[in-house]
């Protein structure tokens, strides 16, 4: 939980696993970004970033998030899937774009205290790395490991669906449009961003019977399925760093 000695651990853990990528600190000063949580205390963003070989001012921003609920009556919420599982592949996605560089700048954020209400993500939305209209996109990765994988965020910028379908990804398209809890459009860490009109996609699968309890354990993740998942987002950022001026024109 954001806030909490094992909320520290956790971003010790994931600095840890950045700097092992060799991505550069998105920041001056680190990796780091203070986050002031809404009941008091304070978090940590954790940013780095890889450098475009061809529209290096231009960036293409994918954001994880790496808190979870912490400890509540003395029962562990480890979050594996919700959302360690967007973490690994924020991490794996690093160490592919240090071996193939991508075109544009790519900035890799690991955002805390999404769970108290996209916290980090709108610290970081308020305060970018990069300006907000250098950003061409938001990538944003919450739950990737259990079941279809979803992309949600075309009914609004419909150049980044046209993108990944033209691409014939193993995708699913929608939960971005009607009410209530099944259009995904706020439901996570790209909404901070989408509220300042960068566009975004947001991979994610449905809700599982583990969601939000002490359940959600690695032991329930199927490998297979999980590296089918990560291999397909790191294939998307891809497709989406090629595409330059549709990119450009979206925006």
């Amino acid at each position: 939980r954001a806030g909490t000695p094992g909320g520290a651990r956790a971003a010790d853990a994931v600095e840890r696993r950045l700097r092992r990528t060799g991505a550069a600190p998105a920041f001056a000063d680190g990796y780091r970004q203070p986050v002031v949580l809404p009941q008091g205390g304070a978090g940590t963003n954790l940013v780095a970033r890889v450098e475009g070989t061809v529209f290096p001012q231009q960036a293409i921003l994918v954001t994880a998030h790496f808190d979870h609920l912490g400890v509540a009556s003395g029962r562990v919420y480890n979050g594996a899937d919700d959302n360690a599982s967007g973490v690994a592949t924020l991490a794996a996605l690093a160490d592919h774009l240090r071996r193939h560089p991508p075109q544009h700048t790519v900035y890799l954020a690991a955002l805390d205290a999404e769970e108290q209400g996209l916290v980090g993500a709108q610290a970081l939305a308020s305060d970018p790395p990069v300006p907000l209209g250098a950003i061409l996109a938001v990538v944003n990765l919450d739950m990737v490991s259990r079941g279809e994988l979803w992309a949600a965020g075309a009914a609004h910028y419909p150049h980044l669906g046209r993108l990944l379908r033209d691409a014939g990804l193993p995708l699913r398209f929608g939960h971005d449009t009607g009410a209530g809890a099944d259009n995904w459009t706020s439901a996570s860490d790209h909404a901070a961003f989408h509220q300042r009109g960068v566009p975004f996609v947001y991979f994610g699968v449905e809700d599982h019977a583990d969601y939000h309890q002490t359940t959600d354990d690695a032991a329930r993740i199927d490998p297979a399925t999980f590296a089918r998942a990560a291999d397909t987002i790191v294939r998307a950022v891809g497709v989406l760093d090629a595409s330059h001026a549709a990119l450009v024109e979206g925006r």
